[in-house]
């Protein structure tokens, strides 16, 4: 339930709303493709933004979180595979360096790995026992699920009986990018859905350099 009140002052006139404890799940790999599949393909100028993970995760959850009125957000957690060295050495460094920067940001990483057919395991699994636990231990109110994954269903509605059976109401998001090139403009079941657009991405570019020098 929702922690307290916020107060704002606004024509003379005071303000109260619900504050409420928000955590951001981020798949990380998730939005990368997106992006990637969405944009690259219309732009002439930036295309080769559009082609790397280049968002701020801090910063992106930051914005997406106040885009509602007394939101606080309580948490962040990035989940993404990452590929062995011997499968892409490149990527294998280049986000083991983003995933120590994020966890320098006091950002919660969970890190799995990606097989030989580049598809990721582990990593659905444990957003979904998450998305439980954290259920299960009232450290939310609402939850902001940065990916489209329809996978997601099942342990959202596991989530929302368990709050139910606490006397609580708990809400989810499902936050994902739509452009151009996009293959669906559907969210995760269950969810509101919230569409990033180029210039909500845009405004949370992360500009460090993640590659081995």
């Amino acid at each position: 339930m929702p922690v307290g009140c916020g107060i704002a002052v606004a024509n003379g006139q005071v303000i109260l709303w619900d504050i409420v404890n928000a955590i951001v799940f981020f798949d990380g790999q998730n939005i990368y493709r997106s992006a990637k599949d969405a944009w690259h393909i219309d732009s002439d100028i930036s295309t080769y933004k559009y082609t790397w993970p280049c968002y701020d995760v801090k910063t992106l959850s930051e914005t997406l979180v106040a885009s509602s009125t007394g939101r606080i957000l309580t948490q962040i957690r990035f989940y993404t595979g990452v590929p062995d060295t011997n499968q892409n050495l490149f990527w294998h460094v280049f986000w083991l360096n983003k995933i120590r920067f994020l966890q320098g940001q006091g950002i919660e990483v969970y890190k799995g790995r990606i097989n030989n057919s580049g598809q990721e395991k582990g990593v659905d699994v444990k957003i979904a026992i998450d998305l439980i636990r954290l259920t299960y231990e009232k450290q939310f109110d609402i939850a902001l699920i940065l990916s489209q994954d329809r996978d997601f269903e099942p342990a959202i509605k596991l989530a929302k009986e368990i709050a139910k059976d606490q006397k609580r109401v708990i809400e989810f998001e499902s936050h994902f990018i739509v452009g151009t090139g996009s293959s669906s403009d559907r969210g995760i079941p269950g969810t509101a859905w919230k569409p990033i657009d180029k210039i909500i991405y845009d405004s949370c570019y992360d500009s460090n350099d993640y590659r081995n020098p």
